[in-house]
């Protein structure tokens, strides 16, 4: 399988940081009234500073944006890029709605709705301020403006930084279970998932752009047709994908590019219809960017 991305345009809004604010005061509210509350903790950063403020007394929030400053200002720093003036009205609304929030008690005495749903609220803030150009964790910077993983140079060799992000996270639940307790640290993954399948969705929505790529065009869609129901979408610009497409192979240029929006619960049908019909035909997602 391969993966078309789409670069991203610019802020999705004509009112970015309103957004990211709101960003910031959704996910607090998954940390303060969800998570905290019984013991577990989110990942990144903010994983970490809920660890230190139980060991130094200090207020969770004020680490929070204490850790995260320094850490997006070398981004910027490095990058090239003005992400800490983006970031930092989410930070703030991030850091300053959890310290109001500490006081008040969990929503829900069950740790596993307590998990998934401060899960859910973490992605759902996480994700509102990244498609407004905003950040809530420094440790969430796993993509690059124009939509390519982000990498890091680390002993003359470019490190993927999601790879850097899952082992970061993966050594501070381990840390949890130590710390913790251990089934507080597996209630903390399953919100860490939580999160991250809501943030994902945030930018796919409920259904993925597909392309495929096909010499049997009109036998793929009409399978696609009589076993989903499904008709191929126009895309302003396809002739561009076709382009680039043929341009690898002297071989593909009899083929035909068809671009579907399929609904998640249908992808692996889709997938599986479109291989019965051509073996040999190409699958592709199109990574959407609100623009």
């Amino acid at each position: 399988m391969r993966r078309l991305v789409k670069p991203a345009s610019g802020d999705a809004s004509r009112f970015p940081v309103f957004y990211t604010v709101i960003g910031g005061i959704t996910a607090s509210v998954g940390l303060e009234l969800f998570l905290h509350p019984h013991d577990m903790i989110a990942g990144g950063v903010t994983g970490i500073s809920r660890l230190m403020s139980l060991y130094t007394q200090e207020h969770f929030g004020l680490l929070l944006f204490v850790l995260n400053l320094p850490l997006m200002l070398l981004y910027s720093l490095s990058t090239h890029k003005p992400m800490l003036l983006r970031a930092l009205p989410g930070l703030f609304a991030f850091s300053g709605s959890a310290i109001i929030l500490s006081p008040f008690p969990a929503v829900s005495g069950h740790p596993v709705v307590c998990a998934l749903g401060g899960g859910i609220c973490i992605g759902l803030g996480a994700g509102l301020a990244a498609r407004h150009g905003g950040l809530l964790d420094s440790l969430g910077l796993n993509e690059s403006d124009d939509g390519r993983p982000s990498t890091l140079l680390l002993t003359h060799r470019k490190i993927p930084l999601i790879q850097i992000v899952m082992l970061c996270n993966g050594l501070l639940l381990i840390t949890a279970g130590f710390v913790l307790g251990w089934e507080p640290a597996l209630y903390s993954a399953l919100s860490c998932l939580a999160a991250y399948e809501t943030t994902r969705l945030m930018f796919t929505g409920l259904t993925r752009m597909v392309c495929v790529v096909s010499k049997k065009q009109q036998t793929v869609e009409d399978a696609i047709y009589r076993r989903l129901r499904i008709h191929s979408t126009p895309v302003g610009g396809s002739a561009q994908i076709e382009g680039k497409i043929k341009s690898e192979s002297e071989d593909k240029k009899e083929q035909m590019v068809i671009v579907y929006n399929v609904q998640l619960l249908d992808l692996q049908r889709f997938k599986a219809v479109i291989q019965m019909a051509d073996p040999q035909a190409e699958i592709m997602y199109m990574k959407r960017w609100k623009t």
